[in-house]
């Protein structure tokens, strides 16, 4: 089972869901290497979430100028991303 799922799009639905889905990978690194050259390449591309299936939890990034900025908390106003380095809103 490759259980890291990655999901992006030019628009996040809350309830897009399964039309969102692109690829599995075996490690959490596999899909970010993936995610980065998506938020480099794709101009279309306004957000990429990293869904964790065996944790059942996701990290969820906005394609900032062609780079990712993580979102630690889903209620953070726009704006208010973080670099994909751990910190808090």
């Amino acid at each position: 089972m490759k259980p890291y799922a990655l999901f992006y799009g030019a628009y996040n639905l809350e309830m897009g869901g399964v039309i969102d889905f692109k690829q599995s990978y075996h490690t959490e690194k596999e899909a970010f290497e993936v995610a980065t050259q998506i938020a480099k390449n794709d101009i279309f591309t306004s957000w990429i979430q990293i869904f964790d299936k065996k944790t059942d939890t996701a990290k969820i990034y906005s394609v900032v100028d062609g780079k990712l900025k993580e979102r630690k908390d889903k209620t953070c106003p726009a704006g208010l991303f973080e670099t994909a380095q751990p910190q808090a809103c």
